[in-house]
């Protein structure tokens, strides 16, 4: 059985023109990259969502016509500013970019 192809990137540019917008379901997970103490590393909210992401694919109905967006890992996350690596953008910059 062929994988199926959720993954907004895994199609090809030719292949978007097709797509029914009406029946359509585009995901759009949101994660960071930040600070969780120095046993863990600041992908870790992004990791668990891609594991999360790959939880729900499992279990997606065969005729459900989705499209999942590339995880946007930076968030607001000033309040950990503190710790190097942590990635943030402005609360105001994060609702336009994903309204």
């Amino acid at each position: 059985m062929a994988k199926r192809r959720v993954w907004w990137g895994d199609y090809r540019t030719t292949e978007y023109a097709s797509i029914d917008a009406e029946a359509t379901i585009a995901v759009l997970a949101v994660a960071a990259i930040e600070q969780h103490g120095p046993h863990l590393p600041v992908s870790t909210d992004t990791s668990i969502m891609m594991g999360m992401l790959e939880t729900v694919i499992a279990r997606l109905p065969d005729d459900l016509d989705i499209r999942i967006l590339p995880v946007q890992a930076v968030g607001k996350s000033n309040e950990h500013l503190h710790a190097p690596g942590t990635l943030t953008l402005p609360a105001t910059t994060l609702a336009d970019a994903w309204t």
